[in-house]
């Protein structure tokens, strides 16, 4: 028995540290975040810190997710402080609102989309013609696009997905690189 009030106190305790450390954007929109002036990683708990303040006090959908990296948003807001923008959480999250209000946003989202979806999908030469909106969106050519499927013929009966014979099919270009 007492093993388990101890084990009820202990969670008892941890509800009431997580609900202490709310974050109150008010408090913190205006501040630096901590990879502005950190090199970091992404196990950095300071940087994952910094992250959840963005997602909590911005309105991210998951797919936003793939910008939440160390990387890209020191990216980001250093262009934003290039245009004369302080480097605060607040400047990230209007950045973020004003872009999803773009055409560029709704195309990346869609091509995102279809990235992850063609990533599991299976080959299957029966619906190239619709399966091939991801390459040309990535910018594939006519000519890629030709090139690509006659790769893909030649892989039949490998039970492979888009994005793994993609990767061959990458990786077989690289290797005929010249200047290497």
């Amino acid at each position: 028995m007492p093993f388990k009030y101890l084990l009820l106190s202990i969670c008892v305790f941890l509800c009431t540290v997580a609900t202490a450390q709310e974050i109150d954007c008010g408090k913190v929109l205006d501040t630096e975040p901590y990879f502005v002036k950190h090199k970091t990683s992404e196990k950095d708990s300071l940087l994952k810190r910094d992250i959840a303040i963005l997602k909590h006090c911005g309105n991210f959908e998951s797919i936003d997710s793939v910008f939440l990296k160390g990387s890209m948003l020191g990216t980001l807001l250093l262009d934003q402080v290039r245009i004369g923008k302080p480097a605060t959480y607040r400047t990230l999250i209007d950045y973020f609102n004003d872009y999803k209000k773009t055409i560029a946003y709704k195309d990346f989202v869609k091509g995102l989309l279809l990235y992850r979806e063609l990533a599991q999908k299976k080959i299957n030469m029966a619906n190239w013609d619709t399966d091939k909106e991801l390459f040309v969106r990535m910018g594939f050519t006519a000519v890629d696009l030709d090139d690509f499927k006659s790769f893909l013929t030649n892989l039949a009966g490998q039970d492979l997905t888009y994005r793994a014979a993609l990767t061959k099919y990458m990786s077989e270009i690289e290797a005929m690189r010249i200047d290497k």
